[in-house]
């Protein structure tokens, strides 16, 4: 599978490749190679993002949905704020990196992602 190539990249806070990536780097980076889309990056880690509103300033570019198809955004609350970001492959499965583990594929619909899930996005 595809996503095999992206698997096992490590950790980096701001990261944005090719040696390692954040949360949100692994997510813009999917979107260039596998789309072709240069969307947007604020520059910032998740957690800047959300502290300085740059996620409440993307949200209108993107739909939410109730179906993960891939390429969506799905947005976990930690700490209760969104603060990590997840590409997904389906509607069950995610790519994505945190300063816990290296990069991997997950089923976000587990009850301890699901819990979390702050909502699925597209890009509208």
């Amino acid at each position: 599978m595809w996503s095999d190539d992206w698997v096992g990249l490590p950790y980096a806070e701001l990261a944005r490749g090719p040696e390692a990536y954040d949360c949100l780097g692994l997510f813009l980076a999917l979107h260039r190679v596998r789309f072709g889309r240069d969307l947007p990056d604020p520059e910032l880690s998740i957690r800047d993002a959300v502290r300085q509103g740059a996620v409440d300033t993307y949200r209108p570019r993107y739909e939410r949905v109730s179906t993960a198809q891939e390429g969506d955004a799905l947005l976990f609350r930690m700490a209760g704020r969104p603060l990590h970001l997840g590409y997904a492959i389906d509607n069950t499965d995610m790519l994505h990196i945190d300063a816990v583990a290296d990069s991997r594929v997950e089923c976000w619909r587990r009850a301890s992602w699901l819990g979390k899930l702050e909502g699925i996005y597209r890009i509208a």
